[in-house]
Formats: structure tokens, C-alpha cells, sequence
């Protein structure tokens, strides 16, 4: 049974791992929010050198075409809803969520905070089968780096679906662990083609098929408009398409804002001290 797990997993792989909400490089590591009404679409792919796309043991991912918008109003409190297609796969819709707090909103020096689910996908795993069904639990925690920008962010998280967390090796379940994030202070260019340029980079623990850790870079076309791209280290290789522990990826982002100029937004019942949102995120 064990050896018929291991192989639905490795088959799983290659439909693509969970729904990205917004996200540092890899996982969700950051408390970042998209904005009320500005929706955000995201081209991802990730592969490696090997066998060409639909052959056995390909290193490649499913391409990840997906949207996610901020849906409250309020300055002090926000919730961001997405979706992901991952395609070619035969269940491709998966679904994510997150609700959070910015920075210095309920006392001064205060981090951001955020809690979410992601891999909310539509075939359910059974005795005998494996679905799409991650539901990936986390919780986070921010702030920026004093005087000079970017952030740290550290967290976890915990896979509600046992069987879609296990070793590749048969070890065992692999269903909680450590994410923390990080992004660097803008490096101006200034150019008329490119704006800024951010290192990034996180780590997600855990001997399963979502546990990586990597970084790269942003670019910046404009704020609206940015390709991130850099490595991807696998901790479990053997549930990765191909069998491959290292990927490359290069990411898309664009958002669209849907109103001209920000309104201001009334107050959430959460705090009485408002001050700018200081978290920014690469996806």
C-alpha cells in the first residue's frame, strides 16, 4: 500500500503542487495582501534540464496561470481570494486565501500578521486514491527591516490531508513545518525600462512534496509589472516530476488595479491607531 502511495504521489507531482496566494519566492512566507479591488495575475513556470515536456520523467511543472484580489475595504484588516489553473492536469482548479493585519496598526513597532489556507483543490482524496486536496494551513508574522526596507517574516505550516504529505521513501508523513521569508531593500535603477531590482528568498521545511527552499531575483518593470526568477531546492526529490531536487522558475506578475485612484477606506474594527501599511511581497 505504502509503495502505491509513494507512486501516486510522484504522479501527483507532475500536476502541480498547491494554489499560490501572494508569496515571497516558493511559499506563502509573507504577510503580504493584495490590495481592495486590484486583482493580480500570475504566469508561473518551473522546470529543469531532462526529458522534453510530456515524455516520461520530465522535469517540469505544469504551467500556473492564476488571479487573486483583495476583497475588504478596510485599511487595518484585509483578506485576498485566488485561484490557480494548472494545466495540462485533469483537476486543475485550486483555491487559496488569506487574512491579515499590516504593520504598527495596533501598537507602535507592531508586526504584520497574517493566517490562510492554500491547495483548496476539487478532487478529494479517498483510501484508494489521492486528490488535490492539500488544504495547507499557515500563519505568519512580518516587519520590515528598520531604517533600510524590505522584510523578515517567519511562520508555519500544517497540511490538513495526511496523505498528500508523505516522503517520497516511504519515511513517513511530513504535514507541519517552518516558513520564513525574506526580501531586500529596493535597488533603485531608475532605468526607462526597469524600475527597481529586489532579492528574495524563503524556505518552506518538510520532507513532502511542497517543502523547498530558494531565492532570486525580482525585477521591477514598473510597480505594476514584475518577473521574478532564481533556483528552487526540493527537500524530498523523489516526489518532485523527473525526480529532480532542483527546479528554475521564472514568474510573471501584473497587477490590475480596478479603480483609477485609492479611496480612502474606512476603518476595520480592529485597531483605533491607523499608520501606512509597510509590507510589500514579490507575487
Amino acid at each position: 500500500m505504502m509503495k502505491k502511495l509513494v507512486l501516486a504521489a510522484v504522479l501527483l507531482a507532475t500536476t502541480g503542487a498547491y494554489a499560490t496566494p501572494t508569496t515571497t519566492f516558493w511559499a506563502p512566507s509573507t504577510t503580504g495582501i493584495q490590495p481592495f479591488l486590484t486583482p493580480h495575475i500570475t504566469y508561473d513556470t518551473y522546470f529543469w534540464k531532462g526529458p522534453g515536456a510530456g515524455q516520461a520523467g520530465s522535469p517540469v511543472y505544469p504551467v500556473t496561470t492564476g488571479l487573486t484580489m483583495g476583497v475588504l475595504p478596510w485599511d487595518n484588516l484585509q483578506l485576498e481570494l485566488g485561484f490557480d489553473l494548472l494545466l495540462p492536469s485533469s483537476d486543475p482548479f485550486l483555491f487559496n486565501a488569506k487574512l491579515g493585519v499590516p504593520e504598527d496598526k495596533l501598537f507602535p513597532f507592531q508586526p504584520s500578521f497574517a493566517v490562510g489556507i492554500q491547495g483548496v483543490g476539487t478532487k478529494q482524496s479517498t483510501a484508494t486514491t489521492l486528490g488535490t486536496d492539500y488544504n495547507m494551513l499557515y500563519a505568519q508574522i512580518q516587519h520590515t527591516i528598520p531604517s533600510v526596507g524590505g522584510y523578515v517574516s517567519v511562520g508555519g505550516y500544517y497540511g490538513l490531508q495526511d496523505k498528500l504529505y508523505q516522503a517520497s521513501d516511504g519515511s513517513g508523513t511530513n504535514r507541519a513545518g517552518f516558513m520564513g521569508g525574506f526580501m531586500s531593500p529596493d535597488i533603485a535603477v531608475n532605468a526607462p525600462w526597469l524600475q527597481k531590482i529586489n532579492v528574495v528568498g524563503d524556505v518552506q521545511t518538510g520532507k513532502n512534496a511542497l517543502g523547498a527552499g530558494g531565492g532570486g531575483l525580482v525585477f521591477y518593470f514598473t510597480d505594476k509589472v514584475d518577473i521574478l526568477t532564481g533556483p528552487v531546492y526540493y527537500f524530498d526529490p523523489g516526489s518532485q516530476p523527473g525526480g529532480k531536487q532542483w527546479f528554475w522558475t521564472v514568474q510573471l506578475d501584473i497587477d490590475l488595479p480596478l479603480r483609477s485612484t485609492p479611496a480612502t477606506a474606512p476603518a476595520a474594527p480592529v485597531s483605533e491607531t491607523p499608520a501606512p501599511a509597510a509590507t510589500t511581497a514579490s507575487k
